[in-house]
Order: C-alpha cells, then sequence, then structure tokens
C-alpha cells in the first residue's frame, strides 16, 4: 500500500505530460511535417556533396531542358533557372521552396472550407505519408517533382477562392483553375464537365462566369503555343509512345468508362470542386498506362480531407489517458494513405 502511494503522483505526472502533448498534437504535427522537409533538403545536399556523380533526378533533367513540361510551366522553369545562377544546388533550393510553399497553402485551403479542426487536418496532411513521397522523399535522388508544385500552387489558390459567395471569387476560382490546366493537363477534363453541367443545368449566369475565367487562360497558354511553337504538338503525340508502351486504344477505355459513368451518375449533383478532383482522376486513368506511377492519383488526398465527414467514435481508456477518439475523413484519409506508399512501391518493384 505504501509503495502505491509513493508511485501514484508518479503516474499522475505523467498523465499530465501525455495529456498536454496530445493536447498540442495538432501543432507538433505541423512542425514535425516542416522539419522532415527541411532535413531532405539538406540530405540532398549531403549526398550530393559526398557523391557528387550522383543523379538529381528530375531535377537535374528540370535544370538541363524542360523535358516536356506544358508551356506556363516551361516559362517559369526558365524564371526559376535564371535565378539559379547557374548553379544547380540553387535550383534544387528552388525545389525545395515550391514543396514546402503548396504544402503551407494547404492550410489556407482548409480554413477556408471551414473544417472543424482545421490545424488537427493540416497536421495529418503535412504527414501524409503517400503526400511526403511523391513530393519531397527519395533516397536514391533528388524527390521534388517542381512542376507538379506549380499545379499545386494554382489549383490551392483556386480552392482558397471556391468556398467564398462573393462574385468576384468565382472568377478567380476558374481563372487559377485554368493556370493550374496550363502546368500540368491533370484538371482538362473540368473544362467539358463544367460547360455540360451549367448547359443542362440552364445556369447562364455560372457559364458566363466561367466561359470569360478559364477560357482566355486557356487560349493564352495553351492554344496560342500550340500555333506559334514546332514542337508542343509534336510532344503532346509522342507523350504516347513515351514509358510503357500500351496501344492508345487500350489507355482511353478507362477514362472514357469514368467519363461516362460521371456524366450519368454524379454530373448533375456534383460541385465544381468535385468535378475538379474528379477530373485529376480520369486524367491520371490515362497517364498511370504509359507511366505507371501512383502519384497521378494524389489530388484525392484533398478530396478526402476537405469533404469533412465524422463517420464514429468511442472512448479509449488505457487508464494513463482517457480520450475520445473521432473516426474522420481525415484520419481514413491519413491510413489509407499507408496502403498507397506499399502499393506504390511494388508497382516500382514489379513493373521497373
Amino acid at each position: 500500500m505504501k509503495i502505491y502511494m509513493e508511485n501514484k503522483p508518479e503516474l499522475s505526472q505523467e498523465k499530465k505530460v501525455l495529456e498536454k502533448i496530445l493536447g498540442h498534437k495538432a501543432l507538433i504535427l505541423i512542425i514535425f511535417g516542416v522539419l522532415i522537409r527541411f532535413s531532405m533538403l539538406f540530405y540532398y545536399y549531403y549526398t550530393h556533396i559526398i557523391d557528387p556523380g550522383r543523379s538529381w533526378g528530375d531535377m537535374g533533367l528540370y535544370y538541363d531542358n524542360n523535358l516536356i513540361s506544358p508551356p506556363l510551366s516551361i516559362f517559369i522553369l526558365d524564371i526559376l533557372r535564371f535565378l539559379s545562377f547557374e548553379s544547380i544546388e540553387i535550383f534544387i533550393f528552388w525545389g525545395f521552396f515550391c514543396d514546402l510553399l503548396t504544402t503551407l497553402m494547404f492550410y489556407f485551403v482548409i480554413k477556408n472550407f471551414n473544417i472543424k479542426y482545421a490545424n488537427y487536418a493540416f497536421g495529418l496532411f503535412i504527414v501524409n505519408p503517400f503526400f511526403f513521397l511523391n513530393n519531397s522523399f527519395s533516397l536514391e535522388s533528388c524527390g521534388y517533382h517542381i512542376t507538379d508544385a506549380f499545379f499545386f500552387f494554382f489549383l490551392f489558390i483556386a480552392l482558397f477562392f471556391y468556398p467564398k459567395e462573393q462574385v468576384y471569387s468565382r472568377y478567380l476560382f476558374y481563372i487559377f483553375l485554368g493556370l493550374s490546366m496550363c502546368t500540368k493537363y491533370y484538371t482538362i477534363p473540368a473544362v467539358g464537365f463544367f460547360f455540360l453541367k451549367y448547359l443542362v443545368e440552364k445556369d447562364w449566369s455560372e457559364m458566363k462566369i466561367f466561359v470569360l475565367s478559364i477560357f482566355p487562360i486557356l487560349i493564352l497558354f495553351l492554344i496560342i503555343p500550340l500555333f506559334i511553337t514546332d514542337w508542343l504538338l509534336d510532344v503532346l503525340i509522342s507523350w504516347n509512345n513515351m514509358g510503357t508502351y500500351i496501344p492508345l486504344y487500350i489507355k482511353v477505355i478507362p477514362p472514357a468508362i469514368l467519363i461516362i459513368l460521371f456524366i450519368f451518375l454524379r454530373l448533375k449533383k456534383s460541385d465544381p470542386f468535385e468535378i475538379s478532383i474528379i477530373s485529376t482522376l480520369i486524367t491520371a486513368s490515362f497517364m498511370v498506362f504509359t507511366f505507371i506511377y501512383l502519384r497521378w492519383f494524389q489530388c484525392i488526398l484533398f478530396y478526402g480531407i476537405l469533404k469533412e465527414r465524422e463517420y464514429s467514435s468511442f472512448s479509449l481508456n488505457l487508464g494513463f489517458i482517457k480520450r475520445e477518439i473521432k473516426i474522420t475523413n481525415h484520419l481514413i484519409t491519413f491510413y489509407l494513405s499507408f496502403l498507397a506508399v506499399i502499393f506504390s512501391y511494388l508497382l516500382i518493384i514489379i513493373v521497373y
């Protein structure tokens, strides 16, 4: 009995410390998410200092040329190369900066969507293993996908304005969504879906905002370059012959099925946010047959985080800690991301 009475205060103190830690779990996750990104930058620099011949991965290729990027991404890459002063190490820093910037931007998207536990939701996002794997992490070479960061930059600005009710916010949503299409083609199918939806619903007011906002952007950065360059059309055509060769008629089957199903089963009930995410999945279902990477589908994370829903809750009583655990879309998205990571590595091992 004496021993029990002596140990009880110690256990109580440990409980208080644990309660304080859990009470600040969101901040801890955010700090950890930022630190691991800085750690990866230092890791890339260190490994290339001890092995100067080590590959810089896609960042090295983007430093030397533009690969097959859309015109707007090429323009931004040219600016960053100019600001790198002929140093690939500085160019790598810009890759890190774009990755960190877009990751932090998502916090403001979460806040604007009025997510109940915004800090916790963002904390889970910033340490999400699938997003981190696809945009920051690689043990073999530099893991930044800088043109994807350009896409996320404009997409997140579009989503920032999406929940706002002012008319100008609708214009800005479509403008920045259009700019995201011009950096990566992921959301291109949304153009057709928006046009068809507003046409069927006879929503001429929204149709006017949509056409006046997004079409000038697409004409300026996608259509005109097709006519004033002698390489863009060739790049788009030759992309089908890159990576794992699968006949074009096979590649178009999955996106065609998704498009038909979405039009007939979901288009009328969908909102512009859902249309934007579904569009990336349709594009991904085509691209994955050329380069078999699961990262094409990572935009589904945004849908899992921003479509807030609580499924159930239960009380956790471990003696030293008592808490109510709520099963939300944020937790489900986070844990499913581990399966996505495992599946990604399996695809790489099997295919490559």
